[in-house]
């Protein structure tokens, strides 16, 4: 059993070492799938033995990872975003199930979010399970541009870990944004796409529906100050998201 580690990068020099350095002892193979960083996060990454491949056409986050995955040499396949970091515990679990998997197994892992540095318990940010580990010959991932999510087939074996992987998510009020507004963009270009149709007066309205969600249906108030300010992120990034749909709808220019 061999194990190829994806990473997805674009000037994560913040970041890199850390994640890099957290998979050196479990992955058979580190691949590090940068998009023309213009930091240090290449030379990093090749210093710690990852092997680097520049994919710079962007069709979206879900064919990103499917045309990274055909790089892979391992048998399994686990994807790492560069601020996320395995813990010893997490790769002693994942590996005693590897031991015995059949190949049809789905691995699902708990991540334990952190923002500004802060870990938010609530907000539905926790448990946050997400599939990143599977067999390649059994699965891939979507075509979704955002949100993309790795494909169940018929006879899965969808195996929740217990141990958490940490992430370390906005680390700064400009990256915050930064996510946001890219992510804003390609939603909308990827619901028009499909016919999605908003109306602009429901907006409003799926902003304050996002924020009683995350500060009361999913317990944000109980992360204190941050939980307040992730609600209100959560709120501003539907409003977003939704006028950048609104315009797509009219042909409006987005970018």
């Amino acid at each position: 059993m061999r194990l190829s580690a994806i990473v997805l990068t674009k000037n994560e020099e913040r970041n890199i070492k850390d994640c890099l350095e957290s998979l050196l002892d479990f992955a058979d193979e580190i691949l590090v799938i940068d998009s023309q960083s213009s930091d240090e996060t290449v030379p990093i990454a090749t210093k710690l033995g990852a092997k680097v491949i520049n994919i710079d056409t962007w069709q979206g986050w879900g064919i990103k990872r499917q045309e990274a995955q055909k790089f892979c040499q391992g048998d399994w396949i686990l994807h790492l975003d560069a601020d996320e970091r395995l813990t010893p515990k997490l790769k002693e679990e994942l590996n005693s199930y590897l031991e015995k998997a059949s190949g049809n197994e789905i691995f699902a892992i708990p991540r334990a979010n952190h923002l500004f540095g802060q870990r938010i318990s609530h907000c539905g940010w926790y448990p946050d399970f997400v599939l990143r580990c599977y067999k390649k010959s059994f699965t891939s991932y979507n075509d979704a541009k955002v949100h993309e999510h790795v494909l169940t087939p018929q006879g899965s074996k969808i195996i929740y870990l217990k141990e958490p992987l940490i992430h370390y998510t906005y680390q700064t009020v400009d990256q915050c944004f930064f996510k946001q507004k890219n992510y804003s963009l390609a939603f909308a270009e990827q619901k028009d796409s499909k016919g999605k149709k908003v109306s602009l007066l429901s907006i409003p309205f799926r902003g304050l529906f996002s924020f009683i969600r995350v500060y009361l249906l999913r317990g944000g108030i109980l992360d204190g100050k941050w939980g307040l300010w992730n609600a209100i992120s959560t709120a501003t990034y539907t409003v977003n998201k939704y006028l950048a749909l609104y315009a797509k709808n009219h042909n409006k220019d987005l970018r």
